[in-house]
């Protein structure tokens, strides 16, 4: 078993070298490779004897970075079988989101070795960057200096918010409003954040280990784009992901079906249904799921007739849930086809009001048939300009 060190040089000066880097590089003395040899620390290394390769050549305007990714990373790989330690030097601070760090931890434990990340210094002249300015921000905010309602909250109480400003976005995609995207897109992050902020206080764990850990998740769950293997489709890309995914959950001893029940209960069907056609339980085609769909609603009718309160609410969950089964095998969530159903309500129903508003009149002195009509002429207004 051998290490691979992924070495962190700094913004650049040899003086930002840490201890532990400048230990590094002596110690993986002919296993050494240097992402770029226009460092500092390359020429310093040079003028103290301490052989290193350059892998600069593969990472020249790459057409496909994860392909360089690869390529350097089984170079590293290929030589722990003459070194037991191999040194990957990375310019920056912390390397261990650079590609090729990607791809050595996943790869590398699968081989019997170890990585060993070594930080570097950041960069000092640029000051922290934005990810970096917002958790301060969150800090201070959270600190007995800063907000009292912010100190109040917790992972249970922000529940809520983290919804709505999910459900924010997706409103400005469906608008293809970008400022408001933008906008939206800062206030989820934010969320992200704040939890973490949570987390770190509890000696949980922190912004750095939800970050590292996704990136590790990508890349383990991307073997076609980090690894040796291929998809050369997007439904083969995500077959392989879901294969994977599988893997995990029985790696850990998950029950077969695993979906988080914090989720809303249309998307949370939905969801399920996906994650037992993954194994095999599914209907072979549109037409069965159709006329389950059919069958449920017939039974929906049969308990409505009998009176029986617990029934209907049972078979109204049960046509729900067909319909859902339905709409995946149309490739509809169901979750983004309500609500967007639920939004052209209300601009047909605003029409409505509307016209109301300018008679003068309450709702009550308008008959179904007269509201409907404007409900029509909505609903052409919204066609036309759809």
């Amino acid at each position: 078993m051998g290490t691979i060190m992924i070495i962190g040089l700094g913004p650049g000066p040899t003086r930002h070298l840490t201890a532990a880097a400048r230990e590094a590089l002596c110690r993986c003395r002919g296993g050494l490779y240097f992402r770029t040899v226009r460092h500092p620390a390359a020429r310093l290394c040079h003028d103290r004897g301490i052989r290193f390769t350059s892998l600069e050549r593969l990472f020249k305007e790459p057409a496909d970075p994860g392909r360089a990714a690869r390529a350097a990373g089984r170079i590293l790989l290929t030589a722990l079988e003459q070194h037991p330690c191999v040194g990957y030097a990375v310019p920056g601070g912390p390397p261990g989101a650079e590609l090729t760090a990607l791809y050595l931890k996943t790869q590398a434990p699968r081989r019997g070795h170890r990585v060993r990340t070594i930080p570097g210094v950041g960069p000092r002249s640029e000051g922290p960057s934005p990810l970096d300015k917002l958790e301060r921000i969150m800090t201070v905010l959270r600190s007995p200096r800063g907000c009292a309602w912010d100190r109040q909250q917790n992972h249970l109480s922000l529940r809520s918010c983290l919804i709505e400003e999910a459900y924010e976005v997706v409103a400005a995609i469906e608008r293809a409003d970008p400022a408001a995207l933008e906008e939206e897109l800062g206030d989820l992050l934010l969320q992200v954040v704040f939890h973490s902020e949570i987390a770190r206080e509890k000696g949980r764990f922190d912004l750095e280990k939800v970050i590292n850990g996704i990136s590790t998740k990508l890349i383990r769950r991307h073997p076609h784009v980090f690894g040796a293997e291929r998809a050369a489709t997007e439904a083969q890309a995500v077959g392989r992901w879901e294969r994977i995914k599988e893997q995990e959950r029985n790696a850990v001893g998950r029950a077969a079906i695993q979906v988080d029940p914090g989720l809303p209960a249309l998307l949370r069907a939905y969801k399920i249904q996906q994650r037992a056609a993954g194994l095999g339980f599914d209907w072979p085609s549109l037409e069965g799921a159709v006329a389950k769909l059919r069958e449920e609603a017939a039974e929906l009718k049969d308990a409505y007739r009998r009176g029986d309160p617990g029934k209907i609410e049972e078979e109204f969950g049960d046509l729900f849930f067909a319909a859902v089964n339905v709409a995946r095998f149309m490739k509809v969530n169901p979750e983004l086809a309500l609500g967007k159903a639920s939004r052209k309500f209300l601009d047909r129903f605003a029409y409505i009001a509307e016209q109301v508003s300018r008679r003068n009149r309450p709702f009550s002195s308008y008959s179904l048939e007269q509201l409907d009509h404007w409900w029509e002429e909505a609903k052409k207004y919204q066609e036309k300009n759809s």
